[in-house]
């Protein structure tokens, strides 16, 4: 019997859907709060996938990730999709193909100003929070690991670390540490 790579069959199944629905993988990434990066090496074989985020890919097209991950399994009609999906694919269709562009840490910098710019001195934030913001109004996907990266070196003056953890997310590892917007 032929080994079948899981990953393989995964990407194929996605592949299809991104076409149906004239998808691209920063869309995927975006609709599945994820990264392009992380999409892109499955689509082309060079990565693996959490099961997390094999779930939250399933759930942009509104199934459940044994329901996706089933070769047999119809794809769901646009009515059928969520909100945020359809958006998505309007949004796509609206603006046509994705353009690839390299940002610099001044890029990075600048998007960084422009959310904090909706905050007041002393306002509590996570990186996550920001991250969310850009990939929102920009389209582009940042760890939170950079973003952090970022605040540690650009913004030492503007934003502080606090003490107080964000209880509210689970699973293993440190908790993410909020963030304080000294000024303006």
């Amino acid at each position: 019997m032929k080994e079948v790579l899981v990953i393989d069959e995964f990407a194929k199944i996605l592949r299809k859907y991104m076409k149906k629905f004239s998808l691209e993988a920063i869309d995927i990434a975006y609709l599945a709060n994820s990264v392009k990066r992380t999409i892109s090496s499955v689509l082309d074989n060079s990565g693996s996938l959490q099961l997390e985020t094999a779930e939250a890919i399933a759930q942009s097209f509104g199934l459940r990730f044994f329901e996706f991950g089933n070769p047999n399994f119809p794809i769901p009609s646009f009515e059928s999709l969520p909100e945020k999906t359809k958006q998505r694919i309007a949004y796509r269709k609206k603006e046509g193909p994705a353009k690839a562009i390299t940002y610099t840490s001044s890029d990075i910098n600048e998007q960084i100003n422009k959310v904090i710019k909706s905050y007041a001195a002393g306002d509590e934030f996570l990186a996550e929070d920001i991250a969310n913001s850009i990939l929102e109004e920009h389209g582009e996907s940042y760890s939170v690991s950079q973003i952090i990266d970022r605040i540690n070196k650009s913004f030492k003056g503007k934003i502080e670390k606090t003490e107080r953890k964000d209880m509210s997310k689970e699973g293993r590892g440190p908790k993410p540490v909020f963030y304080k917007l000294k000024k303006k």
